[in-house]
């Protein structure tokens, strides 16, 4: 796991352009509109209602208000010149609010608010990558006369006066979507999974495929510029942002060692992606920014923290947005307003390489190579990591062997470097040999169980260690020399996996792969 090291300062790489704050209660979704003029604004939903700002110049100012009812969380995207803004809140303006920009920056005028379709809903979305497209997405929008939120509903908003829904797709309830051309990214929070639909026919959405891990609350997606993966948020203390291959949707695979946080105490909220850079919302811990020009290595290069508390849970930052020409981004604190910033673009490099035995010149699967942050060789040895530009050093470290330090490593931007080294076994005569034959882990391919049978074995084993194929540590088992050693599995995703038996002294007795 990419976890960055905690810095104390407040930003990195992102300088604050100016912060508005009107005095509401609350904050969240923030989206921009660029007026044919040039001239660039923020939008952001407020405890009471949605605020416009001309960000051109700082100090940023108010140009516009629309009033709604009372929530925590209002949300807004904008098609052509026009915002379409949803909320939680009940009451009077209740429903999906029209607003035209076009008279910015003397006015916000409120074309129409539509009850028609539903009362309150939770997140909008639109196709960024397709300007052109007028259609709008809403996501667990609870309709009238029904007791429960629902999927996804599809407006075409060509004539804001006379908003039409035109299709839905509901399997359950959707929390958040992202769109792109065709294809629909649903995010189904409560089944914990991630939906890739099919709406090239608005009117009759169809699925292509499911995407499910373990201990998943699927909050959020967006997709890498070259359309072949997706980065997928859990709104969750402590899990990870990940990343898929979906390239090839009938076979979806997770990239393992790409997945990031900043702080595993804090949970990581929506991804949206510019170029070559991935911005993310962490909540209280600000504003991230990502490098990932080489997928299966998201490196971090700039953060700005706009939270002082402690870290966890859903204050701080609500929502950033990336796509303004002038590079500036936006975002909403939850209690601070709307944040604007800009970002000066610095690219990491990235280092790749292998870690081998010395003495025999094998691979050394599960050493742990420490750059900014620690991560595992893989089964066949390899590491792949990345760091901001600089002078650098490296530790290699594996249980059995003398840890060696690299030093002096040049890091340049967009660099691609590759290192290995090899790690020298501390006093082999004394290590004990392997008694693979002597041990049966069975049934393999295993499901919700398996059994370690060590029996036969000359000498004490004591722990069974279970990694993926990235060499990271999925469970580790105390063995029992009087009892059956039958462990639950049932929480491991179907995958290849490799297994250690460890002695006492942490040597490695007896190892082997196995199939989920």
């Amino acid at each position: 796991m990419s976890i960055v090291n905690i810095l104390l300062a407040q930003n990195l790489n992102v300088e604050l352009f100016d912060v508005a704050n009107r005095g509401d209660a609350r904050y969240s979704g923030s989206w921009t509109y660029v007026a044919p003029d040039g001239t660039e604004y923020g939008l952001v939903g407020a405890a009471t209602g949605l605020a416009a700002y001309r960000i051109d110049n700082a100090p940023i100012e108010e140009v516009g208000f629309v009033p709604g009812p009372m929530s925590n969380w209002r949300e807004v995207t904008v098609v052509k010149d026009h915002a379409y803004v949803t909320t939680e809140g009940t009451g009077a303006g209740q429903g999906l609010q029209a607003i035209s920009l076009e008279y910015l920056p003397d006015s916000l005028h409120l074309v129409r608010t539509y009850n028609n379709f539903f009362f309150r809903a939770h997140i909008i979305q639109s196709d960024v990558y397709h300007p052109d497209s007028t259609y709008i997405y809403v996501n667990g929008a609870t309709a009238l006369g029904t007791p429960e939120p629902e999927g996804v509903i599809i407006f075409d908003v060509s004539n804001p006066a006379d908003i039409q829904a035109v299709g839905g797709y509901h399997p359950y309830y959707i929390h958040d979507c992202h769109v792109r051309g065709d294809r629909l990214y649903a995010s189904a929070i409560y089944e914990g999974t991630l939906d890739i639909v099919d709406i090239s026919d608005k009117s009759n959405p169809q699925l292509l495929t499911r995407i499910s891990y373990g201990n998943a609350f699927t909050h959020s997606s967006w997709t890498s510029p070259d359309n072949r993966y997706l980065y997928v948020c859990d709104e969750v203390d402590g899990l990870p942002m990940r990343t898929f291959d979906i390239s090839d949707i009938d076979n979806v695979t997770e990239i393992t060692q790409a997945q990031y946080t900043a702080n595993s105490a804090a949970l990581v909220h929506n991804p949206y992606v510019r170029d070559d850079f991935l911005f993310t919302s962490h909540n209280t811990e600000g504003l991230r920014v990502l490098d990932i020009s080489c997928p299966d290595v998201p490196v971090e290069v700039g953060f700005y923290d706009t939270y002082a508390g402690a870290s966890g849970g859903y204050s701080g930052l609500w929502s950033a947005c990336p796509f303004l020409p002038s590079g500036k981004i936006i975002g909403g604190d939850r209690t601070a307003g709307l944040y604007v910033w800009e970002f000066n673009d610095t690219k990491a490099g990235h280092i790749y390489g292998m870690v081998r035995d010395s003495a025999s010149g094998e691979a050394l699967f599960a050493a742990s190579v420490t750059l900014t942050n620690t991560i595992q060789t893989d089964f066949e040895g390899k590491y792949a990591t990345g760091a901001l530009p600089g002078t650098h050093s490296m530790t290699f470290e594996r249980a059995g062997y003398t840890t060696k330090i690299v030093d002096d490593i040049q890091l340049q931007a967009n660099d691609s470097l590759w290192i290995e080294v090899e790690l020298a076994p501390i006093d082999v005569s004394v290590n004990e040999p392997l008694y693979t034959d002597l041990i049966e882990v069975f049934p393999n391919p295993f499901d919700d169980k398996i059994t370690v049978d060590i029996s036969q074995l000359p000498v004490r084993a004591e722990r069974f260690v279970l990694y993926d194929l990235t060499g990271k540590l999925i469970k580790e088992f105390i063995l029992n020399h009087s009892l059956s050693n039958q462990y639950n599995t049932n929480e491991l995703d179907a995958g290849i996996y490799f297994y250690e038996i460890l002695n006492e002294n942490n040597e490695i007795i007896g190892n082997g792969k196995m199939i989920k």
